[in-house]
């Protein structure tokens, strides 16, 4: 067995030494002690047990430690990209809720877009089609409001998202007319769908505003993930550091029994029970 061989070996070293400084009355050298301690049945695979637990507690509070130095990098980058992306702090909904809200609130406007596609007088997949396109322009019509907050280019947008629901309004209104007939309903059920499209989008709008932006997202979920990790291994490594003390107690009051029945002087017990601690952290 290695633990045994090594054991003869440093025995072997410290017989050497000892005869050469003239101690030849020495009865039990604490490493001759300790050899016949690993012959005792089970002895040997305790130790190695008990090591094992604390090498691998060892390792787990170095994986920790690292887990928590990248976690909190990791949260210093992610609040340093949410300050740069929103000054104001407004932003709360992460990137993903924040989308599937958005894109929930324009596929809501499918039956309306598709009233008005109707009034191009297409086949059933073909006006379906035209819906979609619709529901997809006014989904991109959020996104692109929602991202520009000011000057020439909102301004552009806003006038052009308000064409666009004045057109939609007048394709839905014209459906209406012909398939029912009254102008006068007509005209206040495509002025009831325009306004509720135009409510949709506003709703998107708000929604997208509050929402933060993709890589602000990634950064945030990234060190919560490091942070969980970090947390797991802590766990785990104070569950090792109980399982490791148990097992080193259990082998150490086995060595405390032993080395009071084999040996009384008091000094060779204590250097022994230290070899034994010191294989136990080796």
């Amino acid at each position: 067995m290695t633990t045994i061989r090594r054991i003869e070996g440093l025995e072997r070293a410290a017989d050497a030494v000892a005869r050469d400084a003239g101690d030849e009355d020495r009865t039990v050298s604490p490493l001759s002690l300790y050899r016949r301690f690993l012959e005792e049945a089970g002895v040997e695979s305790e130790l190695h047990a008990a090591r094992a637990l604390a090498q691998r507690t060892r390792s787990t509070g170095e994986e920790r430690r690292s887990l928590a130095a990248l976690a909190a990098t990791a949260e210093v980058r992610a609040g340093r990209l949410a300050r740069a992306d929103d000054e104001d702090g407004r932003r709360h909904l992460g990137f993903g809720i924040g989308t599937a809200l958005a894109v929930g609130l324009a596929v809501a406007d499918a039956v309306p877009a598709y009233l008005a596609a109707q009034a191009f007088g297409l086949d059933l997949y073909t006006t379906i089609g035209v819906a979609a396109v619709l529901v997809a322009a006014l989904a991109t019509a959020m996104w692109a409001a929602a991202h520009h907050h000011s000057g020439w280019q909102r301004l552009l947008i806003i006038g052009g998202l308000g064409a666009g629901l004045v057109a939609v309004g007048a394709l839905r209104w014209w459906y209406l007319v012909v398939t029912a007939g009254d102008d006068a309903s007509a005209l206040l059920e495509a002025l009831g769908l325009t306004v509720f499209t135009t409510l949709l989008v506003w709703l998107g709008v708000v929604v997208l505003g509050f929402t933060k932006g993709r890589h602000v997202s990634e950064a945030e979920r990234q060190a919560t993930s490091l942070r969980r990790r970090a947390e797991r291994a802590a766990v785990q490594e104070a569950d090792l550091r109980r399982r490791a003390d148990v097992a080193r107690r259990e082998l150490m009051g086995r060595a405390q029994v032993f080395s009071s029945r084999a040996v009384d002087d008091q000094e060779v017990r204590d250097r022994f029970l230290a070899s034994v601690v010191a294989e136990v952290e080796a």
